[in-house]
């Protein structure tokens, strides 16, 4: 029974993704490269990431360990939302709160987390803002010859303002919010204490794969 119902989740979660996509959303330019595992009070994360997507984009982040089950984020790139636009600066942040821990119990059998995110890019002739809502799920499996491998995934639900440069004397509405969803899956390489791999799919309106990786520094 449980099987059953996760497939249908997954199916229909998978069916909502796509009919979002098909309706022009505007994605995130940054992917999600986290799993559910908060990274501990006071601890601080330097990282890369590149999306090579709709939109392809680069990027730098800062996390920060608030607490031992929450920790914030910060992220700064540049993105390119192509048929001939110029590159344009995009920048979000986002947070988490880890409220299940494997370690805690055998009664929680996956990492699970819940948070918060916002993203800004001013594409010239529009704008968007992007605020919403996740649930991530992940679950680490531990390497016989070092470090750990951890698959996860993201669901993120938000709602996308656009804000459309129109000419003067326009009487079109030069406002736009739309609510969207989106799916990320993929996969965390901990090569040692210090140094983090990520590679993982989106599907979100800015459908593509997304690299990164992660430097403990504190």
């Amino acid at each position: 029974m449980m099987k059953r119902l996760t497939a249908f989740l997954v199916c229909g979660s998978m069916v909502l993704v796509s009919s979002a996509a098909a309706g022009g959303a505007v994605g995130s330019a940054f992917g999600t490269l986290t799993t559910a595992r908060a990274q501990g009070m006071g601890k601080t994360n330097l990282g890369v990431g590149i999306g090579i997507a709709d939109a392809n984009s680069v990027f730098g982040t800062l996390t920060y360990g608030l607490s031992q089950y929450w920790d914030g984020r910060l992220r700064l790139g540049l993105v390119d939302p192509g048929g001939g636009a110029d590159v344009q600066l995009t920048l979000g942040g986002d947070f988490k709160w880890q409220f299940w821990n494997v370690g805690m119990s055998s009664a929680y059998p996956l990492d699970l987390a819940v948070g918060g995110f916002f993203e800004f890019a001013d594409y010239g002739p529009v704008s968007a803002l992007q605020i919403g809502g996740q649930i991530l799920v992940s679950r680490s499996i531990h390497l016989r010859q070092g470090g750990m491998l951890t698959p996860y995934g993201r669901f993120n639900t938000r709602v996308e303002m656009l804000k459309l440069d129109l000419p003067p004397g326009s009487t079109r509405d030069d406002t736009e919010s739309n609510l969207e969803i989106g799916l990320n899956g993929g996969v965390e390489w901990q090569l040692a204490p210090t140094v983090t791999l990520y590679g993982e799919f989106q599907f979100d309106g800015n459908d593509g794969l997304f690299f990164g990786i992660d430097f403990n520094v504190m």
